[in-house]
């Protein structure tokens, strides 16, 4: 039975549409699954299908009543995570025919996102969930709609089916540009060949007496004229072919010649038998943990178990903690009132990065972050594009131990990719937390679980990319590159240390 109908739809704010639509359906049963970048109008697409944004062209039709679980609540002295829980199961014990949940799985440990995954594989109505995150789509969604170029187009399958089907896309549209490029170039040079060789005919051989010149002039005029009639027709013939956009590729993430100081000693970071308590809970006993240059090392563990604790208190060295006195924090939690709301994006960034203007464009650019949003003041932005600021003022500054806890919420997909990247090619130290599972995958070299009060430290528990001394040699390498004068005998070790590096990684 269909519920839900979307015709023709046109979301505009302050003049300039938001995103269109030619139409999406959902039947009873369907999951789907809405993505899309951040500030780019899933939250409104929620509230139109709600009835609660009435504000749009097109139309709207909906055949039951519309239960809408919103991202962002009065927590009333709850985690996120534990608020989140209680409006999910609010929901849920309503039995509604449609349900919207926006960023469900946002600060969910693991236990609790497979408790949701299992909730919402069995749920019986309309199911719309707007999320980045990729194993609650792959797991529930049986569509995607996908928000991209300010316009929403229908997938039918999975998260995992549908970056099968873009990738293949992507592919498709590189071959097709390339071959229109390899066909124009063609063509320009059978254009030119024309035009040369009715040159040549209108010259005549040099070897003609001047009674041959003029006696062949007319048929010289009739043959050039010819050939000039071919080349106008090839350019025309060039000039009614479709040309394909070229892809858009975004450049890999690197940091270049910035002022990021060694660590020396062995540990970065040393905890030798701490015991953590909240209020009067405990926590944490007997904790143990020593963290090595150049490692990513997750905290994973339940809500509750202590791992913001863990990092507040190795920030705040306490008792039996100790950072490397060489140690430059950088420490990203989501605290989005601390930004300067009447300040621009640039004017925030340009304060704070340790990169010139355009390394520093092109990381924020990789995290969304175009031109378009440069003068944009931070209030204007929204949740998650705020999130993307907060984290790219500590991504940027001269920080060689990243303390990342939860920099995944909110974050779109293609800034988790470009998140992943950079962290993997960081030169320094990372510790975070991260209930992202792929994402903790992809870019820990080591985890470390919080489970009944204590720290272990499961060896080879992590799927990431190794630790490896080439992001540190690559590093060293730029820095020389752009250094005024040039060390080249440094410059020939280095080169000769990243080349072993990368036989040793492959």
């Amino acid at each position: 039975m269909t519920q839900l109908n979307l015709n023709h739809l046109t979301k505009t704010v302050a003049g300039t549409p938001l995103f269109t639509l030619d139409q999406l359906t959902a039947h009873t049963g369907d999951r789907i699954g809405i993505i899309g970048a951040n500030g780019t109008g899933k939250t409104t697409l929620a509230h139109i299908i709600a009835g609660t944004d009435t504000d749009f062209t097109g139309q709207r039709t909906v055949t039951a009543p519309v239960t809408l679980v919103p991202q962002i609540a009065p927590t009333n002295g709850r985690s996120g995570g534990q608020s989140m829980l209680d409006r999910v199961r609010a929901a849920l014990a309503q039995r509604p025919e449609i349900l919207i949940l926006d960023e469900p799985s946002a600060n969910l440990d693991d236990q609790h996102q497979r408790w949701l995954i299992g909730q919402l594989q069995h749920f019986n109505g309309l199911l719309i969930v707007i999320s980045h995150d990729r194993e609650l789509l792959t797991a529930v969604a049986t569509q995607i709609w996908s928000l991209a170029d300010h316009v929403y187009t229908q997938y039918n399958g999975n998260f995992a089916d549908f970056v099968t089907l873009r990738d293949q896309e992507r592919h498709n549209n590189q071959d097709r540009y390339q071959q229109e490029q390899k066909e124009r170039r063609s063509l320009q040079k059978a254009i030119q060949a024309r035009h040369e060789k009715a040159n040549r005919i209108r010259k005549g051989s040099r070897h003609m007496s001047e009674a041959e010149r003029a006696n062949s002039k007319s048929t010289r005029e009739q043959n050039a004229a010819k050939m000039e009639r071919g080349a106008r027709a090839l350019k025309d013939r060039m000039n009614r072919q479709t040309v394909a956009t070229k892809p858009h590729e975004v450049a890999p993430l690197k940091l270049v010649a910035t002022d990021l100081p060694p660590v020396t000693g062995k540990y970065v970071i040393s905890v030798a038998d701490v015991h953590l308590q909240r209020g009067s809970h405990d926590l944490l006993e007997h904790v143990q943990l020593h963290v090595k240059p150049g490692e990513r090392v997750a905290l994973a563990g339940p809500n509750g178990s202590g791992k913001s604790t863990l990092i507040e208190a190795i920030l705040a060295q306490q008792s039996g903690i100790r950072l490397a006195p060489s140690a430059r924090v950088g420490y990203f939690h989501q605290d989005m009132t601390a930004l300067p709301t009447a300040q621009t994006v640039w004017q925030v960034m340009s304060r704070v990065t340790a990169l010139d203007d355009n390394r520093t464009r092109q990381l924020m650019g990789a995290f969304g972050l175009k031109a378009k949003f440069y003068d944009r003041p931070i209030g204007e932005l929204s949740g998650g594009e705020r999130v993307k600021v907060q984290l790219l003022a500590i991504l940027v500054s001269a920080s060689n131990l990243l303390v990342l806890d939860e920099p995944t919420n909110y974050l779109d997909l293609p800034a988790l990719r470009a998140l992943e990247d950079f962290l993997v090619g960081y030169p320094g130290t990372v510790l975070f937390v991260a209930h992202d599972q792929t994402f903790r995958q992809k870019v820990a070299t080591r985890v470390l679980t919080l489970t009944d009060h204590r720290l272990r430290d499961p060896q080879r528990t992590a799927q990431g990319v190794p630790v490896t001394d080439l992001p540190r040699l690559q590093f060293e390498y730029d820095q020389l590159m752009m250094a005024p004068v040039l060390d080249t005998q440094r410059l020939h070790e280095l080169r000769d240390q990243i080349a072993a590096a990368k036989r040793t990684k492959n």
